[in-house]
């Protein structure tokens, strides 16, 4: 994987902007929820940041003709330097002490907001600058290095806080990391056509934009290839996910307490460092749809095991967690990379935010239902056995799928040449 680094400059530069951004917005997404959660007690004020936050990705599909469009290094520009200045706003003004939640709840909703477009942006700018064979390394590496630095980071972060979690100070360095964000994106450029692999993945932005009939054009590919198929299930995958992520704070801080929650933070963090390996090394040695299968059928019985472990043993439950953490976010890098290899380079900005879409409804959703359930339930550890159990069936599920079963491996399946070739996909 480290000679996709040294053969490409660009892609140098583009590691070091996803590194930025990516522990820059994860930090802010990891800390919000503790932060509510902290503050006010209330199982409902998580489960509407939760919303927050996956909401304005309900019309990512809208966003997706604007991106294929227009160019990506702006879009990347602009997005992330919205993003430094509002947790610049939440971290160095008193503005949160004088309106309260309304206030972080406005801040969840432009910082998201922004990234609803530079999200896709990062993603379709990718297969501009590297080969489509090399984009699923090119992926794990991005992840490997992005979670190495969140480790570090948070391991500082874990032995300065003690007891108690100064949450402007996380917010600030969150800021600082979008700020190097922004500056790396002003080192980024756009291929010529000519310096791209697939030259006439550009002839759309000659054409005069229609976004209507580009949207219909996405709609039309994904539903003639096998990628409707990781999108539903995926949709399944996120809302009992979230169901249990919005309640997460709640569980671990009763039985870790706050700091202890930072750790399973740094151990998920861990985990997903490993998953970044597998999926990087082993990808393209295996049947796309039975590693997929394999990942997230076994992610479930972990989770089951972790909810009935943590209030037992935490060591077991730290252990479980980095399991999970290492199968689940395997599974997510697969079926990631398939909406970046298997679309036209002139298509990628809509699959990805049609599927980002598909997504956030069901994210939203399970945010909504999640904050439900914390305060009907007696205890929590049954939301998580619930996705464990859910996660299973639908491994189960897409595995009976002659589409996804008969998958070959990922440096097998070939990229549709045409934006209007929806029907071949393999």
């Amino acid at each position: 994987m480290l000679k996709l680094l040294k053969q490409n400059k660009t892609f140098r530069t583009y590691v070091a902007y996803q590194f930025f951004s990516s522990i820059g917005a994860a930090m802010f997404a990891m800390f919000i929820l503790l932060a509510i959660h902290l503050m006010y007690r209330n199982p409902v004020y998580t489960g509407i940041a939760g919303f927050l936050m996956a909401a304005p990705r309900i019309i990512s599909f809208a966003v997706g003709p604007i991106v294929d469009r227009r160019s990506k290094v702006k879009i990347m520009r602009g997005t992330t330097f919205i993003e430094f200045a509002v947790l610049s706003t939440l971290a160095f003004t008193p503005m949160q002490e004088q309106f309260g939640v309304i206030f972080v709840f406005i801040i969840v909703f432009i910082f998201n907001i922004a990234t609803l477009f530079e999200n896709p942006a990062a993603t379709a700018f990718l297969p501009q600058i590297m080969h489509e064979n090399d984009i699923l390394q090119a992926n794990a590496l991005i992840n490997m290095v992005s979670i190495a630095g969140g480790l570090i980071i948070g391991v500082v972060l874990f032995s300065s806080l003690g007891g108690d979690v100064n949450f402007a100070f996380l917010y600030g360095i969150s800021a600082v990391l979008l700020g190097f964000t922004f500056i790396f994106s002003l080192f980024l450029r756009a291929p010529k056509a000519s310096e791209t692999p697939d030259a006439d993945a550009k002839k759309v932005q000659k054409e005069k934009p229609n976004y209507i009939q580009d949207l219909k054009q996405g709609m039309k590919f994904i539903k003639g290839s096998f990628l409707k198929f990781f999108f539903i299930a995926s949709m399944a995958v996120d809302f009992v996910t979230e169901m249990a992520y919005v309640n997460r704070p709640m569980f671990l801080e009763y039985h870790a307490g706050a700091q202890g929650y930072v750790l399973f933070v740094l151990i998920t963090l861990l985990g997903s460092f490993v998953a970044s390996y597998i999926a990087g090394k082993l990808g393209n040695k295996f049947k796309v749809g039975k590693v997929v299968f394999a990942l997230i059928i076994l992610a479930g019985f972990t989770r089951v095991f972790f909810a009935l472990i943590v209030p037992v043993q935490i060591i077991a439950g730290l252990i479980t967690v980095a399991v999970y953490a290492a199968l689940i976010v395997a599974a997510d890098i697969i079926m990631s990379s398939l909406n970046q290899k298997v679309p036209p380079k002139d298509m990628v900005g809509r699959v990805s935010t049609i599927s980002s879409t598909f997504g956030a409804v069901a994210v939203a959703l399970g945010a909504f239902l999640g904050g439900i359930a914390g305060s009907a339930v007696s205890d929590i550890s049954h939301i998580f056995i619930y996705q464990g159990i859910s996660l299973v069936v639908v491994a189960v599920v897409m595995i009976l799928i002659p589409s996804i079963g008969k998958l070959p491996k990922m440096n097998e399946i070939s990229k549709s040449e045409e934006s209007e070739d929806v029907g071949g996909a393999v």
